[in-house]
């Protein structure tokens, strides 16, 4: 087997204006698009007289069909629904095929992992003993935000790849997952959804270099949407404050999703990438790029730079042989 080594890619720029229109006439695809982030992606493509086929969505019938857009009613966590989203995008699309693929669908809230178990974090260690538990059967957390944040994204994944894998070189094959920055971070919120962002990007490292797509990550900070409840708004605004942040604006989670959706060299023409050890090159694939209060990044957005590792690192070698390993690539039945 010839051995590779593992390429490094560098960090994109992001100005703080995108041309929207270099993505004029593309198909794309939204999920989770009736409200917050997922909007405010599908307005801007549609504003834009971009075909843009949604699903979750229920705008009016008048915008609907003056700009371009489809809606497919649709539950994420459900594979057939999904699979008949994509069938009813390509059926509708004006050349038969989808460009761009954004896996949004998403959800907050309390997954009860905590609930009845431990102290909220504000309470002091010695109080920990006094604090309610579960008594002899602890209750089941829930589940449905890492169904919703994660398993519909591979189910966006999969079928994104499917698809557009089969469409011509003319075609774009660009599919941009949402994850958060509590995908880099620790957090005080939901396990669940700290461990279903962190999986997203480790979806996209996953397939960035061997899914014949541009996968890329959108990592937003906190963003005030309608979805936010005024108890939780009224508590980041203060608590944000006085640590002399604030929030991310939706203009700029909008402007991180057409930064990738414009330019076709971030994750495209340098695939494959993998070359021999007594070569060198630097490849552009996946990256992470963060939405982040204007305070943080005059642009409001920015590359995290954390997807790939220094060359001579240990991380960087460890990486180089597991890249050049292939018993995932035997016959499932063979796999154990």
């Amino acid at each position: 087997m010839a051995s590779t080594t593992y390429p490094i890619s560098t960090a994109i720029d992001c100005p703080e204006k995108v041309d929207y229109s270099k993505a004029s006439g593309k198909s794309v695809i939204v999920t989770g698009g009736s409200s917050g982030l997922g909007a405010a992606y599908v307005r801007a493509f549609a504003d834009n007289r971009f075909a843009s086929p949604v699903s979750e969505e229920y705008w009016d019938l008048r915008y609907l069909a003056e700009h371009s857009v489809r809606y497919v009613q649709c539950d994420v966590r459900n594979w057939q629904d999904q699979l008949t989203a994509f069938k009813s995008a390509i059926a509708h699309s004006p050349q038969h095929c989808i460009d761009i693929v954004i896996a949004n669908a998403g959800i907050s809230g309390s997954d009860e992992f905590f609930e009845g178990a431990y102290p909220p974090i504000s309470v002091m260690e010695d109080d920990i003993n006094a604090s309610e538990d579960d008594g002899d059967e602890p209750r089941q957390p829930r589940t449905g935000i890492l169904e919703i944040n994660l398993l519909s994204l591979v189910y966006t994944a999969k079928l994104a790849m499917h698809y557009m894998k089969r469409q011509g070189p003319q075609f774009d094959r660009c599919l941009i997952l949402k994850s958060s920055i509590m995908g880099f971070l620790d957090t005080n919120g939901s396990p669940t959804y700290g461990a279903a962002k962190h999986g997203v990007r480790g979806l996209m490292k996953c397939l960035r270099r061997r899914s014949g797509l541009r996968v890329n990550v959108v990592a937003p900070w906190y963003i005030a949407t309608p979805l936010m409840s005024d108890a939780v708004m009224n508590t980041l605004t203060t608590q944000l404050k006085e640590q002399g942040s604030g929030f991310a604006l939706v203009e700029d989670s909008v402007k991180a999703v057409m930064r990738i959706a414009t330019d076709d060299s971030i994750n495209g023409e340098l695939l494959p990438c993998f070359m021999d050890q007594n070569e060198s090159s630097v490849c552009d694939v996946g990256r992470s790029i963060a939405v982040l209060p204007r305070e943080t990044s005059k642009s409001g957005y920015l590359d995290l730079d954390l997807d790939d590792f220094k060359t001579g690192s240990l991380y960087h070698d460890l990486q180089t042989i597991c890249s050049n390993l292939t018993h995932r690539q035997l016959p499932p039945q063979e796999q154990k």
